[in-house]
């Protein structure tokens, strides 16, 4: 072996062995998670707004604010006033439906939405957003199973608001956040664009590809919340 050669290995191998307790280190130490902001626990009053709904969201965004104003004043942690002028905390609840995915081919164009909905924690005296949260909302079947659905995405909204208000749920509440439908009957969000002539393979090609990535943006949020809240992944839905 060529001395120079020699030489440029053994300072790979010294730099590896070095960086390897660093590496056991980094991998060990547990960083505690920031707190959520003080506004937000010692708050008594809240102002619900509905700030509007994104194109293509699929429910009646008036039934979906009443069902959330009616589940927050049935927990009863705040009192919901009539006037930001009354409130410690805003609250602006908006229905999305950002576009997470477009596919398609010479047939047409298609796009996948997920819709969820989408509630900002407002500071008042600074006007500042202390926190978002996000419930996402399962295109799972049809008429009642889908209301089912819609029904605990509001609920684990409110779940959320909870658990950053660091109350405690119920096990109900625990298990619907848990909670997914069974993947082979999820309706997926298809906003179908132009002219779609494409074959029949083409056509489910594009439909899998949709498919799968729901299933993983939909599991990613899951373990997100799951690891803020220490909620074990094993216990998680698709954990």
């Amino acid at each position: 072996m060529h001395v120079p050669l020699r030489k440029s290995l053994c300072c790979t191998l010294a730099l590896l062995l070095a960086s390897t307790p660093l590496t056991r280190a980094q991998q060990n130490s547990t960083v505690s998670p920031p707190p959520t902001p003080s506004q937000i626990q010692q708050a008594h009053t809240v102002f619900l707004t509905n700030s509007g709904t994104d194109p293509n969201f699929p429910i009646d965004e008036t039934k979906a604010f009443n069902d959330i104003y009616a589940a927050l004043q049935a927990w009863g942690h705040y009192q919901l006033v009539n006037s930001p002028d009354e409130a410690d905390l805003v609250f602006q609840l908006r229905d999305i439906a950002p576009i997470t995915d477009v596919t398609g081919n010479d047939g047409g164009v298609y796009s996948y939405t997920s819709p969820a909905f989408q509630l900002t924690i407002i500071d008042l005296r600074s006007n500042i957003a202390l926190w978002t949260i996000t419930s996402p909302i399962y295109l799972a079947g049809k008429n009642q199973v889908f209301a089912r659905w819609v029904s605990i995405s509001e609920t684990n909204l409110v779940s959320r608001v909870k658990v950053v208000a660091g109350q405690p749920l119920t096990p109900d509440e625990t298990a619907d956040l848990t909670t997914v439908p069974n993947y082979h009957h999820v309706r997926t969000g298809l906003i179908i664009v132009g002219l779609v002539v494409g074959t029949g393979v083409a056509g489910g090609l594009i439909l899998h590809h949709l498919f799968e990535n729901s299933l993983a943006d939909q599991k990613a949020s899951q373990d997100a919340f799951c690891k803020a809240n220490n909620i074990p992944l094993s216990e998680c839905a698709g954990g």
